[in-house]
């Protein structure tokens, strides 16, 4: 009886206190999940492969000829192996852990509770419907669970860095939570990074004070690093999908890739209706005509914004009302649009390039005049390893095949941003303009929530 009534007290405590909104993430993601039954696409491959078949050898054999993602494999494999339900109740504790991570990140104790609350709208305005492009199960473990693991991992810097003591349980949780991370190549970058430039910055600052537990996962994810690169299976990988998706790409220059990178990204962002690059936009825009009377500056923080609408949101409009912008959102979404020898000379070639440069200029002087610093501004931070992680796809054969899936990275930063933003907003802005934008997020959110409910319920009729 006791342990029921402090197990009662506890659960009222995260209902009634700080992570309220979190318990009720917890809850809207289980109402999203419990009904999917993943078995399309590549979750009919996992099932077909791992049956009859032990998981080592199924692991094995991938890791010789496919992919150094040995972890999510083996993930991958004992939940078809066993039960649905582990991916189904480890989804929906991922994608609660990623509303905790940004908390114990990004929030400080001044409003924590309007903090949170912000946090939960903007997890559920990711639209969940992107996972299900390969597979509900093998895109989710995939990308959303090495996402959520990695904010994890980082609140050790965040402890480091607010000179915190990380105790040895969680500090070993952090180190495990690196490994898997850092399974996923897009992730592995930006950690490899992230912990290398915080180790360096904290050992100058403390010196022989900094955590073991920093250099730990520092190691781990140089070590992921470099077993990905060594992995024989990547190379035979990139190979077929060169000859089955992209045979164009071996004949590309790195410049080349790296401006395929850039015009696919942006694409996505801003011709394929990305909700959340539109809300992160909408969001910086109204700060810095709330803070900034200067036309100038204003001009700049409207341009994301304006070309995202433009070119997504209300382009069956705006199709039929120019010529010019009908032309730019085809060859923004069209595959065959690449920068060869062939095209060089042709000036319209780099109009894409052009805009998505703009585009990407604007959004950083924008969170310099918001956040007023090079120094110490995360949000700079955050968005640019959100945006390198998508812009390392110009590398890929697969940057075509792979869709939108693999911007769930530069997503959420995004929504990290958003929320960075939204505490400016908190310090400085009046209760008219806090409030407008609140509901911005908050009906944009409850939308695309019931969008993502709708999808999922349709896509399931006869399964």
């Amino acid at each position: 009886m006791k342990f029921i009534k402090n197990l009662n007290e506890k659960v009222k405590k995260i209902f009634d206190g700080d992570y309220r909104g979190i318990a009720i993430l917890f809850i809207l993601q289980f109402i999203l999940f419990i009904s999917i039954k993943p078995i399309r696409y590549d979750d009919a491959f996992y099932i077909q492969s791992i049956t009859g078949v032990p998981v080592i050898s199924f692991v094995c054999a991938r890791y010789q000829s496919w992919t150094s993602r040995v972890l999510i494999e083996a993930t991958l494999g004992i939940i078809f192996r066993s039960s649905k339900f582990i991916w189904t109740f480890g989804t929906i504790f991922f994608m609660t852990l990623i509303g905790y991570s940004m908390s114990k990140l990004f929030v400080k104790k001044d409003n924590k509770k309007e903090l949170i609350m912000m946090i939960l709208w903007l997890v559920i305005l990711y639209p969940v419907e992107r996972m299900s492009s390969a597979g509900w199960a093998a895109t989710t473990v995939n990308y959303i669970w090495p996402l959520s693991l990695a904010l994890f991992s980082l609140i050790s810097i965040r402890k480091a860095y607010d000179k915190e003591k990380i105790k040895i349980l969680p500090g070993l949780m952090y180190a495990v939570a690196t490994i898997y991370a850092c399974n996923q190549e897009q992730m592995c970058a930006v950690l490899v990074v992230t912990y290398l430039l915080f180790t360096i910055i904290l050992t100058v600052r403390d010196k022989r004070k900094v955590s073991p537990f920093m250099y730990l996962q520092t190691f781990l994810a140089i070590a992921s690093f470099i077993f990905i690169v060594t992995t024989p299976g990547n190379a035979i990988r990139q190979h077929e999908e060169v000859v089955n998706y992209f045979p164009e790409f071996t004949d590309m220059t790195s410049i080349e890739k790296v401006i395929l990178g850039i015009t696919t990204t942006m694409g996505e962002m801003l011709s394929k209706y990305c909700i959340t690059f539109t809300i992160f936009t909408l969001v910086l825009l109204i700060y810095i005509w709330d803070n900034y009377k200067d036309r100038l500056i204003r001009g700049i923080s409207a341009v994301p914004f304006t070309i995202a609408i433009v070119l997504g949101f209300a382009s069956p409009i705006t199709e039929k009302l120019s010529v010019t912008i009908s032309w730019i959102r085809e060859n923004f979404v069209k595959e065959t649009n690449l920068i060869n020898p062939s095209s060089y000379t042709y000036l319209g070639s780099y109009v894409e390039l052009l805009i998505s440069v703009i585009v990407i200029m604007c959004i950083f002087i924008s969170l310099f005049l918001i956040f007023k610093r090079l120094k110490n501004n995360i949000a700079f931070y955050v968005f640019g390893c959100g945006l390198v992680t998508r812009l390392v796809l110009g590398f890929s054969p697969t940057v075509f095949v792979s869709t939108n899936r693999t911007c769930v990275f530069l997503e959420f930063a995004c929504l990290i941003c958003t929320l960075l933003i939204w505490q400016e907003f908190i310090k400085k802005a009046e209760k008219k303009s806090k409030t407008r934008v609140y509901n911005v997020v908050v009906w944009t959110s409850i939308v695309q929530y019931i969008v993502s409910l709708a999808f999922i319920y349709i896509s399931h009729i006869n399964v």
